[in-house]
């Protein structure tokens, strides 16, 4: 559940600006303000299900995004890279430090 919501936020953080207007903001007070559906329907001047039915079609939009462009998969793997090599380099070994240089030389940004 909460592992949905942090993805739900880092993919509106990557593709907010692809979603309307109106998606966005209602993605941003759902997500990052934690108003409930009432108090963004009453804000967006839509009823309780139609805030429901935008989160939705707004999160199905970001999966869909994602699903085609893979930027949060690729931030992870990374990431994931990153994190690797840093604990390479401070393991401070020579053959520690030549795997975390191959694996940084990897990485295309």
């Amino acid at each position: 559940m909460i592992e949905d919501v942090v993805r739900k936020g880092r993919l509106l953080d990557i593709y907010g600006p692809l979603l309307t207007e109106r998606q966005r903001r209602c993605m941003e007070m759902y997500f990052n303000l934690d108003l409930s559906l009432s108090e963004i329907g009453e804000e967006l001047h839509i009823s309780r299900q139609g805030a429901y039915d935008m989160l939705n079609r707004a999160s199905r939009s970001l999966e869909g995004y994602e699903t085609r462009l893979g930027l949060l998969a690729r931030t992870d793997a990374i990431r994931e890279k990153i994190d690797t090599a840093v604990s390479l380099l401070e393991s401070g070994t020579k053959p520690a430090q030549e795997q975390a240089e191959r694996i940084l030389k990897e990485i295309e940004l």
